[in-house]
């Protein structure tokens, strides 16, 4: 069993919901294209990472019902502040059970964060499909190449906080590191705080061919629309099939 690693404590919860939110925010009207497109025009999604439920806000205003989940418990807190009526849980994306919904999304490179390589994130994929309806939809981007992601360090900064970034990728190109210091203004004094997320790289060979073995129809692109990904990354809409219609019984 893998145990995941508690990311995005309170201080960098809020500087990414500060600086870092807008991937969310003009991922909202690019997502409802698709599932209207997909004839998903109302029902429940599953926001799988949903941070500080900024795409949950702009789903439900689309007359969606929305479950968020995320597994820091600092975002949930953040998401149920910016959406009071919305529904938000604490839970890992490796054992999340899954309500029957219309669709599932994980957007902004949340699989890379499934713990346990392709074997997990397939069980990952399976669980979504026995929730699916059929017809219904996961929709979830992910890191496919390390080779523009990687730096020896940058920096952001905000009113109140601040963050240093550094990543590397191990030999095998498969495992990015990405350590995270954050400096946020309490008080006047700025909190120094720091994380190391580990996540993992996929091929999108592999990935599709796991989708399809859990019956999925899977498209792959490098937008959601006019939303560009980060150098990359891939994007993925896969479907679940729909039962054949009998129109009647053949005469022998």
């Amino acid at each position: 069993m893998f145990s995941t690693p508690l990311v995005y404590s309170t201080d960098l919860a809020y500087i990414h919901d500060a600086g870092f939110s807008d991937f969310a925010a003009r991922a909202v009207p690019e997502l409802v294209n698709i599932l209207s497109r997909n004839g998903i025009r109302r029902g429940l999604v599953v926001d799988v990472g949903c941070g500080s439920g900024v795409l949950a806000k702009g789903l439900i205003e689309a007359g969606y019902d929305v479950v968020g989940v995320d597994v820091s418990p600092a975002m949930i807190r953040l998401a149920r502040t910016r959406v009071p009526h919305g529904t938000f849980r604490v839970g890992s994306i490796s054992t999340f059970r899954f309500p029957r919904c219309a669709a599932v999304v994980a957007l902004n490179e949340v699989a890379n964060y499934v713990p346990g390589r392709l074997r997990a994130l397939r069980r990952f994929f399976a669980r979504a499909h026995d929730a699916l309806l059929p017809g219904g939809l996961i929709v979830f981007d992910f890191i496919a190449s390390a080779e523009q992601r990687t730096y020896a360090g940058k920096s952001r900064s905000g009113t109140d906080w601040a963050v240093a970034l550094r990543a590397e990728v191990d030999r095998s190109g498969r495992l990015l590191t990405r350590h995270i210091t954050t400096f946020r203004r309490i008080d006047g004094e700025y909190r120094k705080s720091s994380e190391t997320h580990r996540v993992h790289i996929y091929d999108p060979t592999e990935v599709r061919r796991a989708l399809i073995g859990i019956g999925f129809r899977v498209t792959m692109r490098r937008s959601y629309g006019r939303l560009r990904l980060l150098p990359g990354d891939v994007g993925v809409i896969a479907e679940k099939g729909r039962p054949p219609r009998f129109k009647g019984f053949s005469k022998f």
